[in-house]
């Protein structure tokens, strides 16, 4: 899969470098001024749970974000290599977010970014396009490494409903019942950890050695202490507020962490838009996770539901990890025409070469109905 890397210099300088050595320059950034103030005002809007999308909202809001981030030059200097793929080709399009720099760029919603229609040719999400696999990309010192397929992979579910009123319910089986039917089939171990306190997390993940780990749950951002959280439960089974530093200390050391974090809300009916999983993803690649897939607003059930049956059908056919994202949000773009923002909802970190979590060629589950 060839690669394109978009970074932003601290002065707002665009640079686009591809695999093969090439760089285009892409001017200088446009979030900022008239531009800067509408984003801000979209970004509120998707936080609004009452708001009723039309699908000419978030192609409006896509395209601002296309027009902020590339220059006419350096999109038609994308465009030239998407039109230059063969037949089934990728190009992996990396949004580079420094580790010391992840203020309100890396904050923003960059998943809805959208291709503007122009003459002779339609304009597409990068989100769900066949041809562009959206991804983030913290660099890091140490580089990136190599993930390796795993003979059998195991799989830590965390599943976490607080006793508190407010929260809203977590329905986790639907997804639990995904996974076991899954491991039916494929070489996965699962094991599932009801009710996770930090101390039973440190020794599920210390006995078992999770490959992935995934959390069913509730999260937030702290705006006071500036990170994200998840509700784990304490002795009374109240909520736990666990900070992402906490977080990545509980699932391992450094150089020696689960492959996969995937986070999603399963919250039912009530669920509260302003939650967000996606600022924890950047502590846990530093830490050493080399993918972590998470929602940038909480979600309902039915909604998480979809977006896991159609990443895991993906890891299934033995596709890349974030290629399976991309899946996934695919199929949440036609699981409900009537909610065009869902497409942009799932965000992927992704600081691996070849992100296979299974070889390739592995058999092919059924379309997920419903």
């Amino acid at each position: 899969m060839a690669e394109i890397e978009v970074s932003i210099s601290p002065q707002g300088d665009v640079e686009l470098r591809a695999d093969d050595g090439a760089t285009m320059p892409g001017g200088r950034h446009g979030v900022r001024d008239l531009d800067a103030e509408l984003i801000r005002v979209f970004e509120r809007w998707l936080t609004d749970q009452g708001r009723e999308w039309q699908y000419a909202y978030i192609r409006a809001f896509g395209s601002l974000l296309h027009r902020s981030l590339f220059s006419t030059d350096s999109w038609r200097w994308v465009e030239q290599r998407l039109d230059a793929l063969e037949p089934g080709g990728r190009i992996r399009i990396q949004l580079a977010s420094p580790a010391e720099d992840l203020g309100h760029l890396a904050a923003i919603p960059w998943e809805y970014l959208r291709v503007p229609d122009r003459q002779g040719r339609e304009g597409f999400f990068l989100a769900t396009d066949r041809r562009c696999i959206l991804t983030r990309y913290i660099p890091m010192e140490r580089g990136r490494r190599r993930l390796a397929p795993a003979e059998r992979v195991k799989v830590l579910a965390l599943v976490s409903q607080p006793n508190d009123p407010t929260l809203g319910e977590v329905i986790a089986e639907p997804v639990l019942a995904n996974l076991d039917d899954i491991a039916a089939r494929l070489p996965f171990d699962v094991k599932v950890e009801h009710q996770p306190t930090r101390d039973t997390l440190g020794e599920a993940v210390i006995q078992f050695g999770p490959d992935v780990v995934q959390f069913i749950g509730h999260g937030r951002y702290d705006e006071r202490d500036e990170q994200g959280r998840i509700a784990l439960v304490d002795e009374t089974g109240r909520a736990d507020w666990l900070g992402e530093a906490a977080l990545a200390q509980l699932l391992g050391d450094e150089g020696d962490m689960p492959k996969l974090v995937f986070l999603h809300s399963c919250s039912g009916a009530q669920t509260d838009y302003r939650a967000s999983f996606a600022g924890i993803a950047p502590r846990l690649i530093r830490r050493g996770t080399q993918c972590v897939v998470a929602m940038q607003y909480a979600v309902t059930n039915r909604t998480a539901l979809a977006f896991s049956k159609g990443f895991y059908q993906g890891l299934v056919g033995g596709l890349p990890l974030d290629e399976a994202v991309q899946g996934g949000r695919r199929s949440l773009a036609v699981y409900d025409e009537r909610n065009p923002r869902l497409l942009g909802i799932p965000v992927v970190y992704l600081n691996s070469r070849d992100a296979l979590l299974l070889p390739s060629g592995g058999p092919e589950l059924p379309v997920p109905e419903g």
